[in-house]
């Protein structure tokens, strides 16, 4: 338990990064999610009992909306001077009925850490066999994997 608390104020990433409020409890579902199918799946591994799992997540899910740019440019001039001067301006593309905007693509959420406690880690074949697991399954580092009895 003191380990999980402990992995909890520690950042893998670079520096401090601010969450929203809403940003943070969407953060929260998305972690409880992801620890309970870990939980689920790595109690399935032969000598697991008794599993509790911590994610952390670097950031949460990110929606890119299309965007569209329009550019002017404009020039005046005489036999003496000249001048140019342009602008552009960005809006987002919206969808059908036109109340909505396009989304064009969703960034999935990346995962900080995890810390894993089980019993049955105290075998190093099950230690890393779950290592192995939490680090395929989320697709990061096996040094972002604690794994502890």
């Amino acid at each position: 338990m003191i380990l999980l608390l402990f992995l909890s104020t520690l950042s893998f990433g670079g520096g401090e990064e601010q969450i929203p409020a809403a940003a943070s409890e969407n953060a929260g579902e998305i972690e409880r999610e992801l620890e309970q199918r870990l939980e689920k799946l790595i109690s399935q591994i032969d000598g697991v009992n008794g599993v509790s799992i911590m994610v952390t997540l670097e950031s949460t899910s990110t929606r890119i909306f299309a965007e569209e740019t329009q550019s002017e440019s404009e020039s005046s001039g005489n036999a003496d001077s000249s001048s140019k001067s342009s602008s552009s301006r960005t809006e987002i593309v919206l969808a059908g009925g036109g109340k909505e905007p396009l989304e064009t693509s969703v960034v999935c959420p990346r995962v900080r850490g995890v810390a894993v406690v089980c019993p049955g880690a105290a075998d190093p074949v099950v230690k890393e066999k779950i290592a192995n697991t939490v680090s395929g399954v989320l697709n990061i580092g096996i040094s972002r994997v604690c794994v502890t009895f």
